[in-house]
């Protein structure tokens, strides 16, 4: 993956993150307003969904490869043989 996307991913888990918190800070707080925390819960969905397709769509253009826990090595090929040069 390149290091583009790894820091893009990242800051935008830090935002959802952060706003995640700043909707319960909101919550308990006693003078703030429910728009407050509705806006702050709204952006971070919005981020989590914004997320999500951008991954989606970053794997199926090649930008980013999937892997299992734990990646495995390569697969050798073996090289092709043409069926016409071999001898009978």
């Amino acid at each position: 993956m390149p290091p583009l996307i790894k820091y893009l991913v990242i800051i935008v888990l830090i935002t959802i993150v952060y706003n995640l918190f700043k909707a319960f800070y909101h919550l308990s707080k006693r003078k703030s307003s429910p728009k407050d925390v509705l806006k702050a819960l709204v952006v971070r969905i919005g981020l989590s969904i914004a997320l999500f397709i951008s991954l989606l769509m970053a794997s199926y253009f090649g930008l980013i490869k999937p892997h299992g826990l734990v990646p495995q090595p390569p697969v050798e090929q073996q090289p092709v043989t043409d069926v016409t040069t071999r001898k009978q």
